[in-house]
């Protein structure tokens, strides 16, 4: 299937029967728009759409997906379709899927963005108003600014978001405790941002790679990462003691390691009784 030939080949087949983009729309109950969005290459029809439109311009699905007529031979019967016919259709069907979900994420992202845009207009209207200067919205531009540059990879990137998307937070968490204990006055946010943030970073890596890894053995990931918690827990609790001692922000792993028992347990269960089926 030659996605770039379809476009033009539609155009082609449209003017050969001198439709209009509105007739051939009407005809299949799309837009006008959706037919010049064909043409120019930007969408692809939908699966669905396929037989009609084939007809519609009077050729085989099969010629449509090639982007091209199928070469006549004279006093020769015409072949079968051949065989890779229904996997062009259902790679069709996947590529306009996967159309389908970018359009929708880069529509998430842009909705996203124009909230976050909004809000902090809304916080410096305010702020000023109260204030007679930027105060406390400053904080929450911030944190929106952290937010922003999390969701730009998660939701806008093809390959590995999640990756992306955590090697931004990764980058971007120390300066925000920075920035946040600056405008706070409070130098502690930094002071204990500083151990702990690259603790919970390295956590949130090792929860991805879990779930990448295990991904069909349930239980037995989340068992990794209750234990990956349980370590995160202990490490955090190390590091107040020494910032604060007498102070303990999480409080005892240990109900955090009887859940991941359970779940190695739930793990060895299950393999055990597939190895007996």
């Amino acid at each position: 299937m030659e996605n770039g030939k379809i476009g033009p080949f539609i155009r082609l087949l449209r003017k050969e029967r001198n439709l209009t983009q509105k007739e051939l729309a009407a005809m299949l109950n799309v837009t006008d728009k959706a037919v010049s969005k064909w043409e120019l290459g930007t969408s692809l029809p939908d699966v669905a759409l396929l037989l009609p439109l084939a007809e519609a311009l009077g050729v085989s699905a099969t010629e449509l997906l090639a982007g091209a007529r199928a070469p006549e031979t004279p006093g020769k019967t015409p072949e079968a379709p051949p065989r890779d016919t229904a996997g062009d259709i259902l790679s069709y069907a996947r590529r306009t899927a996967s159309q389908r979900r970018e359009r929708l994420r880069l529509w998430l992202f842009a909705g996203i963005s124009g909230t976050f845009l909004l809000s902090a207009a809304v916080c410096w209207i305010c702020d000023m108003a109260l204030n007679r200067r930027l105060t406390w919205s400053l904080i929450v531009c911030v944190s929106l600014m952290l937010a922003w540059a999390v969701l730009l990879p998660l939701l806008t990137f093809r390959r590995r978001p999640v990756p992306w998307a955590l090697a931004a937070l990764s980058a971007a968490i120390l300066p925000y405790l920075y920035i946040l204990g600056d405008l706070l006055g409070d130098p502690r946010v930094f002071r204990f941002g500083l151990p702990i943030a690259p603790a919970a970073a390295l956590y949130l890596w090792g929860v991805y790679a879990v779930c990448r890894k295990h991904r069909r053995r349930r239980w037995y990931a989340a068992g990794d990462v209750l234990l990956l918690t349980a370590m995160l827990n202990f490490a955090v609790d190390i590091m107040a003691y020494m910032l604060a001692p007498n102070e303990l922000l999480w409080g005892s792993p240990l109900l955090t390691l009887a859940l991941s028992s359970g779940c190695f347990l739930a793990d060895y269960v299950l393999r055990r009784r597939e190895e007996g089926l």
